[in-house]
């Protein structure tokens, strides 16, 4: 096929045409040859065909040139809009990631707070406990000195004082540590706010960018606001602009599991604590009441001795009181005798004779003074015995006044937590569990049933010894007075 503005022979068109103005047309009164005439009309026809066919020819090139284009720019616009389509889809499939992850963030923020605000009311009650057992051991310090022994009430005491301040720093160092977490999830919440905003925005432009119409006359209208200012930022490659978003949701993934993990170690962490608080003041508890009881057993006891010996008081004055009668009664005999002896010797030297009357009368003397003083020695021995009761009974009376005073100040110890009395469970504020619900174990149980059976066999002990230095005492004062 020839080309446009040529001849099959190759022949330009735009050159002929200037030839064939140039030549004579036999115009102007001049007579031209048959033959020219006859050429020149072929020549035309042939001219005229010529341009028939180029104009042919420029309008099946045309028309392809315009159906290539046609298809080219449906093609092109199609890839734009796939690519658009495309590209929202990856946007939107962003923004709903980045949608999910930000509220993960702000629940994982929720609950830290919440958590945190847990760890301040539970640091509250740990602060109570710890007023409440530092007034314990302040009250417990004003017991007599008699009373003042390292028991299990003082071990106790000692003992939840440490833990409840080392559990109270525990709790301060969770609190500083989910206020850093915190912190550090509130980046990441800017960070992925950011980012989803700027995928709101894009597709926003992408969205208005596949809705512009092929309309020549749109061109130059667009709004102001989806104009950047040249020189704001230089585009990102594809995988540059997956991989930011990635990065920020791969970092809020990881903030996310470290402060679950964080949780986690807190709530693992203040549920052992609260079992060992529990734990340590249940058993508190319960030796602050076997305390009471064993110091009321104890006075008790005290108290039934008290009675024995101020009995055995007054048995010993009423056997002095005897005894000094006995002995006021042989002091007149005793002086009879002894002047019957004196005047007896008044008689002359002749009569001086050791007969049977001066015999009787010395024996009577000796024996009425030997009766005498054995009567004195008893009475100054239950002098000594009853001085020796006095002093028993005086210690008694000390031990009980100590023992009372004892156990108003552990009776108020126990009643420091808020009961009304000692029948009462330990409110919630200090110990949850109750020691009906949940008992010591086993072994703790046994080991302190034998030390309290250990206390009491030592108090009867103590009062078996009592009783027989009494008894001793008795049959004394009894074998003095069967002497009569």
């Amino acid at each position: 096929m020839p080309s446009y503005n040529h001849t099959a022979n190759g022949v330009n068109m735009t050159n002929l045409r200037s030839l064939q103005g140039s030549k004579n047309t036999g115009r102007g009164g001049t007579y031209r040859a048959p033959y020219e005439w006859t050429l020149e009309s072929v020549e035309q026809m042939g001219l005229g065909a010529t341009e028939n066919r180029m104009s042919s020819t420029l309008r099946d090139a045309s028309s392809q040139l315009q159906a290539v284009a046609s298809a080219t720019v449906a093609n092109d616009i199609n890839i734009v809009d796939r690519a658009l389509t495309t590209k929202l889809g990856q946007t939107e499939s962003l923004k709903n990631m980045l949608e999910a992850c930000l509220a993960e963030v702000i629940t994982e923020i929720a609950e830290l707070l919440s958590t945190k605000k847990r760890l301040e009311e539970r640091d509250a009650k740990v602060q109570a406990k710890i007023g409440v057992n530092s007034s314990r051991m302040t009250v417990r310090s004003s017991r007599p000195p008699r009373e003042m022994t390292m028991d299990d009430v003082e071990k106790g005491l000692i003992k939840q004082q440490g833990m409840l301040g080392s559990f109270s720093d525990r709790v301060a160092r969770a609190i500083a540590q989910v206020d850093r977490e915190v912190s550090q999830l509130e980046a990441v919440r800017a960070k992925l706010e950011a980012d989803l905003r700027d995928k709101a925005e894009a597709l926003r432009v992408d969205e208005a960018v596949l809705s512009i119409p092929t309309d020549p006359s749109v061109e130059g209208t667009l709004s102001p606001g989806f104009r950047r200012g040249a020189g704001d930022c230089s585009p990102k490659t594809p995988h540059t602009w997956v991989r930011g978003t990635e990065d920020n949701l791969r970092n809020a993934h990881h903030w996310l599991a470290d402060s679950a993990r964080l949780r986690k170690a807190i709530a693992h962490a203040v549920a052992n604590s609260r079992a060992t608080e529990h734990d340590v003041a249940n058993r508190l508890n319960e030796n602050m009441l076997a305390k009471v009881a064993a110091t009321r057993n104890l006075r008790e006891d005290l108290q039934a001795q008290l009675d024995k010996v101020r009995e055995e008081q007054a048995r010993a004055k009423s056997q002095r009181t005897a005894l000094t009668v006995a002995l006021d009664d042989k002091r007149g005999p005793l002086a009879q005798a002894r002047e019957r002896l004196a005047v007896r010797k008044a008689r002359p030297c002749r009569e001086t004779v050791n007969d049977e009357v001066e015999t009787a009368l010395a024996k009577e003397v000796a024996h009425l003074a030997a009766v005498t003083q054995q009567l004195s020695d008893k009475v100054s021995a239950v002098d000594r015995e009853i001085a020796a009761l006095d002093a028993t009974a005086a210690q008694l009376e000390a031990n009980i006044a100590d023992k009372d005073d004892a156990l108003r100040v552990d009776e108020r110890v126990v009643l420091l937590d808020g009961r009304i009395n000692l029948a009462q469970r330990p409110p919630t504020s200090v110990a949850s569990f109750a020691v009906s619900d949940v008992s010591a174990p086993r072994t703790q149980t046994l080991a302190r049933i034998r030390e309290l059976e250990a206390s009491l066999t030592s108090a009867r002990r103590e009062r078996e010894a009592m009783e027989s230095s009494i008894r001793q005492l008795r049959d004394t004062l009894g074998g003095g007075g069967g002497a009569f």
